[in-house]
């Protein structure tokens, strides 16, 4: 049924993991234990787990790596829950939405929530998260980006990312 992924030490499969405790390669040790289970994982599954593997290492394209888990999530999650857990996990960690009511607005960062299994439920929930004053939307941008390696109390933006429309 599940995976018995055991990479990371317990505390992080649970609440304990957080933005500044998260272990950078732990998703790719989650993603390299799905590929060798032959048992659950064949064909386009693996190669999307390829994918997502490579996106994740080089942390590139934050829209293309939730597009793509997304897609694996409503194809795996109901045989590899723990895993997907942990990988959920990871990405609420590691990514963050930028929101600006308009092109010329300074960005908000929000953080990704993957209480939804499709990409346009997330950004709109990002969305909505980030407006909660009753702001007046003009042309409504969410971009997903990672956040870079905290090195303060606060984290930052990373340049490398995708812009999406919202």
């Amino acid at each position: 049924m599940a995976s018995s992924v055991q990479s990371c030490p317990p505390a992080k499969l649970a609440a304990d993991c957080s933005a500044t405790s998260c272990r950078g390669g732990c998703a790719l040790e989650v993603i390299d234990e799905l590929l060798a289970r032959t048992d659950s994982v064949r064909g386009e599954d693996a190669d999307l787990l390829l994918d997502l593997r490579s996106w994740i290492r080089r942390r590139e394209d934050a829209e293309a790596v939730l597009r793509t888990f997304c897609e694996l999530r409503r194809r795996l999650e109901h045989r590899e829950y723990l895993a997907f857990f942990r990988l959920r996990r990871w990405l609420e960690n590691h990514l963050i939405a930028e929101v600006r009511v308009c092109p010329a607005a300074e960005p908000r960062p929000v953080p990704v929530r993957l209480q939804y299994f499709c990409l346009e439920a997330i950004r709109r929930a990002s969305l909505c998260s980030a407006l909660g004053s009753g702001e007046p939307l003009l042309a409504p941008r969410v971009q997903f980006v990672y956040r870079t390696q905290p090195s303060s109390d606060e984290p930052s933006i990373s340049s490398r990312s995708v812009s999406a429309v919202g």
